[in-house]
């Protein structure tokens, strides 16, 4: 995905560059000829004002610009009657275009000079002794061409920077495409490292109540006593029960999310999954109580949602052997539903609580490791969170975080 960003990017700009080196090169030449218009207007209009003092054009032989590369007067004959090369006067103009062409009487082109120069020629009409002439201006075209050089220089530039960006772009494209197979190998690799963890994991949580089962099952058949093979049979059960909820909680984990997410009240839930826990709890003489705010509405799947709330429950009386108190508070902090499982057991060791959420990882004699990575995946599922806090023979707060409807 990042490589199709970065070639799209390239391509927007490479358009982008294009559009704008196309602009300035065609405005370029019309910019420079503009320009040599306005130069030759301007000298004709200095000669013009000669004419009218002189006549017979003398005064045109002290006139200079840099711009002009020669200046011609003839009549109406084609006749040159002033020209700043002296040994062409009073020769006939060569050309046909003994009369200017165009709007306003204006001509003007490009023409190649004997020197082998490109110029700029403008014809127009002029006016002296109430009488009609043509003027004749070639003007250098160096000076007003600069902008047409510079515009092909900025082509060749930037058509060098475009090569050089989508070179880089294809460097780093092949770089990135690189790093990610190495990405997908080095996850793969740990994908294998992990299953094989959890394959050593899963033997073990597997062998050793399937060899309770085995061992009371041998008891069992070799007892001629129906009270005692009662009481193995009563073994086999737990560890068939054991070997039920490692399977439980394994599917659990591994499913994917596809419940629809619906709106409803979060109250219900927390007081159903407090009511399940509510017997054995009352047994282990922990007291029970609840904060309950009622409207709190959250889109959830309310089966996954009341699977989270049962494991925290569960966990809560299991960290109370003793008796405790077991706290349930539901509430609303701005746009969050905020639901709280508190107990003051046994806590967890701070060395602990970085990892009580990674999956299949447990401090309990009998447990899979699966709970608690179970109800963080589900908030998540969710666009919430937990977190926890706890201290050691203090107890252990678990918060849930849940987005509220919008």
């Amino acid at each position: 995905m990042p490589t199709r960003i970065i070639t799209g990017i390239a391509c927007g700009f490479t358009l982008f560059i294009g559009w704008f080196t196309w602009s300035m090169y065609t405005t370029a030449r019309p910019i420079a000829e503009e320009s040599l218009r306005g130069a030759a207007l301007s000298i004709a209009a200095a000669v013009e004002h000669l004419a009218d003092s002189d006549p017979s054009f003398a005064m045109l032989d002290g006139y200079t610009s840099p711009d002009l590369a020669y200046l011609s007067v003839s009549d109406h004959n084609g006749i040159i009657i002033f020209h700043t090369n002296s040994r062409l006067i009073n020769q006939r103009l060569k050309t046909s275009l003994n009369r200017p062409r165009g709007a306003n009487g204006f001509d003007e082109r490009r023409v190649r000079l004997g020197t082998g120069e490109e110029a700029y020629l403008a014809r127009m009409p002029l006016h002296a002794d109430g009488k009609e002439y043509l003027l004749t201006l070639a003007l250098h075209t160096h000076r007003y061409d600069r902008v047409i050089r510079r515009a092909k220089t900025g082509v060749t530039v930037l058509a060098a920077m475009v090569c050089t960006g989508w070179l880089l772009v294809m460097i780093i494209s092949r770089y990135m495409r690189r790093e990610e197979i190495h990405r997908l190998e080095m996850h793969h690799r740990e994908e294998m490292v992990r299953l094989g963890e959890l394959g050593a994991l899963l033997a073990h949580e597997i062998r050793n109540p399937l060899g309770g089962i085995k061992g009371f099952a041998q008891l069992v058949e070799e007892s001629d006593d129906a009270q005692r093979s009662a009481g193995f049979a009563s073994k086999i059960v737990a560890q068939a029960s054991r070997l039920e909820d490692l399977v439980n909680d394994l599917l659990a984990f591994a499913r994917e999310e596809k419940d629809a997410h619906l709106p409803l009240d979060l109250a219900p839930l927390v007081e159903e999954s407090v009511a399940l826990v509510r017997h054995e709890a009352e047994q282990q003489h922990i007291d029970v109580k609840l904060s309950i705010a009622h409207g709190i509405v959250v889109p959830i799947a309310a089966e996954r949602i009341e699977q989270l709330l049962l494991n925290l429950c569960k966990n809560a009386v299991q960290a109370m052997p003793d008796g405790g108190e077991l706290r349930a508070e539901l509430r609303r902090e701005r746009n969050m539903a905020i639901i709280t499982i508190a107990d003051n057991g046994i806590g967890i060791q701070p060395t602990y609580l970085d990892h009580i959420f990674e999956p299949f990882w447990t401090s309990k004699v009998r447990g899979t490791g699966l709970g608690l990575a179970l109800c963080r995946r589900i908030a998540e599922e969710h666009g919430g969170a937990v977190r926890v806090k706890s201290a050691v023979n203090q107890g252990s707060v678990f918060t849930v975080e849940l987005p509220l409807t919008t």
